[in-house]
């Protein structure tokens, strides 16, 4: 029963943001001008505001843009970084919760294969995806679904989202201006991972006793 109702939940937050445009209207500063209203107590707004707007598939990074344009550094990366983290934990833990356990079943059994290094190689797989694809919603609600440990999921997060956290609130609005730079090099890095992912599953055989 809990499932449901938090399934149903989701999917109304889900429906209403559609409905109210504000997948096109929410921006950096508009997030800084919501988080400024609420004072001294912004940046416990900013966390919970960060966390709503993953559930609802919201990108991450426009928050750690916002924060960039709210505080100084030296307040807006720890504060961009927890929200980060609090965010990925709190879908991670809703994923969990909502997908039914005998799902994983009924995938297909190369899915399942895939779904089986990534509980025994947990860390390095969350680690890799948080490098490349930060704070992308679709990567919570996986792995939340995905037999990941929460230590390997927590720890390969909280240390994957903080060169992300560091570059986008370092550089603020810029990081959007230099996206052209910036994206060919996260291409890259995805690529390199996966041509690693891919040699040791072509060696593993070899090295197999």
């Amino acid at each position: 029963m809990t499932r449901v109702v938090l399934a149903l939940l989701v999917a109304a937050g889900l429906a209403a943001a559609w409905a109210s445009g504000l997948y096109s209207a929410m921006t950096p500063e508009h997030v800084a001008e919501l988080v400024a209203r609420a004072g001294i107590l912004g940046p416990i707004a900013f966390v919970a505001l960060f966390s709503a707007a993953e559930i609802v598939h919201l990108p991450g990074v426009l928050f750690v843009l916002g924060a960039s344009l709210l505080w100084p550094p030296a307040v807006a990366i720890p504060t961009a970084y927890a929200g980060a983290l609090t965010a990925s934990v709190v879908v991670f833990v809703l994923s969990r919760h909502i997908v039914a356990a005998d799902l994983l079943k009924r995938l297909p059994d190369w899915l399942l294969r895939y779904e089986t290094h990534l509980e025994s190689h947990g860390f390095r797989t969350v680690l890799g995806l948080r490098l490349v694809l930060f704070m992308l919603p679709t990567v919570h609600w996986l792995l939340g679904a995905s037999r990941v440990s929460f230590r390997d999921y927590f720890l390969g997060t909280a240390l994957g989202l903080a060169p992300g956290v560091l570059l986008y609130v370092l550089l603020g609005r810029q990081a959007l201006a230099h996206w052209d730079t910036l994206w060919p090099w996260l291409l890259g890095g995805f690529l390199v991972l996966a041509a690693l992912a891919v040699a040791r599953r072509v060696t593993a055989p070899r090295s197999s006793p």
